[in-house]
């Protein structure tokens, strides 16, 4: 189960994913776990018509993505995932799917009270989601492309919301950051 990358980019496939991501990444396959999307075949079209030939695209719930990452038979394949959201990145880890590094890309959450980067919006909900993967032993950085130096998401949110990072984090202070 080589992943290459685990990215959360709530676009999911875009130019950023198609011409700057795939090749820094050498990934064969992209995978995308999502149980509503797994059920919208007409944005699955969209989807896989923007995907390169060369490039094998799943979309899938999140369950059965986590079963095709778990599958022994095909470790030798470079998998790049895309998630919308980061709950769906702790769903997969949580299924068992091993991955140390979690970047984010694009992600405005509905409730999104805290600008992190141009590109990254969150509510309590995703920093509550954010510490949960920490947690797990997952780094998490924020990085539009591979040419962008990458900013740990958790000292971004420390320097510019110091007391809302208090309020809403006070479980990371055994956490090496």
């Amino acid at each position: 189960m080589p992943i290459a990358m685990v990215r959360v980019d709530d676009r999911l496939i875009h130019g950023q994913v198609l011409e700057a991501w795939l090749p820094w990444t050498r990934a064969r396959e992209l995978l995308i776990p999502n149980d509503a999307l797994a059920e919208d075949k007409i944005r699955q079209v969209i989807l896989h018509a923007a995907v390169p030939p060369s490039t094998r695209l799943f979309i899938d719930t999140v369950k059965r993505i986590a079963d095709q990452l778990l599958d022994k038979d095909q470790d030798h394949v470079r998998r790049m995932v895309i998630v919308d959201h980061p709950l769906d990145a702790l769903r997969l880890r949580k299924a068992g799917v091993w991955f140390d590094h979690l970047t984010l890309g694009n992600l405005r959450c509905r409730d999104a009270t805290l600008s992190l980067s141009a590109a990254v919006m969150i509510g309590e909900d995703c920093v509550q989601t954010l510490l949960q993967i920490l947690q797990e032993g997952v780094k998490v950085t924020i990085q539009g492309v591979p040419f962008d130096e990458p900013v740990d998401v958790f000292h971004a949110f420390r320097s510019l919301y110091p007391y809302d990072y208090q309020r809403l984090c006070p479980d990371t202070v055994g956490i090496a950051l």
